[in-house]
């Protein structure tokens, strides 16, 4: 269950890396991208290699080993089996890591680049900024108009 936490985080990410008309199209590329190059070949790949490390322990159509003795002493090769889909997962948390630390770092800029246009930008009294667009951000139009009095930058009127 803890995988599919992460699930969640990557729907809101794929949303908020796109325009609102694309938002769609951006999950829908999320899920068959996921299930292309995770669910579905997984199974196979690591198949392929347990048949590869441990041919003697195949399940015939009963359910029971077809070579039973073969297959113990071929637990080397299932516990190798086993440690690749381990590192499978490991890989999956290291890119996790990876966009979860460069998504930090512009979020930090895009940050600074708003609080610096806000700094920046000037507005008359209807609202509308140097470069004659309105503004219509309520957040924006309070910031710019804000100034400290000279009680609160600690400077006397006098």
């Amino acid at each position: 269950t803890l995988l599919f936490a992460t699930q969640t985080g990557i729907s809101i990410c794929a949303m908020l890396s796109v325009k609102n008309a694309h938002r769609p199209n951006a999950l829908a590329f999320i899920s068959i991208a996921g299930h292309l190059l995770g669910d579905v070949p997984l199974p196979i790949i690591l198949g392929l290699i347990k048949d590869h490390l441990a041919p003697g322990c195949k399940v015939g159509e009963d359910g029971s080993f077809s070579k039973p003795e073969e297959c113990a002493s071929q637990g080397k090769g299932v516990r190798a089996t086993l440690a690749i889909a381990y590192v499978w997962v490991l890989w999956a948390l290291v890119f996790f890591e990876l966009a979860r630390r460069l998504s930090r770092i512009e979020i930090g800029k895009r940050r600074r680049d708003e609080i610096n246009s806000l700094l920046l930008e000037e507005e008359d009294s209807n609202g509308a900024t140097a470069n004659g667009e309105k503004n219509n951000s309520s957040f924006r139009y309070y910031h710019s108009k804000f100034q400290p009095t000279p009680q609160q930058s600690g400077r006397s009127l006098a």
